[in-house]
């Protein structure tokens, strides 16, 4: 793992997030940028405060940090 995957591990509240990003990370239950890694944005999306505004800081901080293309991108078909 290089050097910015390590902030993939580290807590988030140890992270250069909002305060908005962390509060919402700790109400659902996310620890570290990996947890929330874990799932395709679209099942992200539900989660209760995950709003596109965080979705777009994790994008910038990811790519601040020379790891972008991390998210998941996993769109969700209608079912017809």
């Amino acid at each position: 793992m290089n050097k910015s995957g390590n902030i993939l591990i580290l807590p988030i509240d140890s992270l250069s997030l909002s305060n908005e990003f962390k509060t919402m990370a700790q109400q659902q239950h996310f620890r570290t940028l990996e947890d929330i890694l874990n799932w395709p944005v679209a099942f992200l999306l539900m989660h209760e405060g995950f709003t596109y505004h965080i979705y777009e800081e994790l994008l910038k901080y990811l790519k601040m940090n020379n790891l972008p293309g991390l998210v998941k991108k996993f769109t969700i078909s209608p079912k017809y």
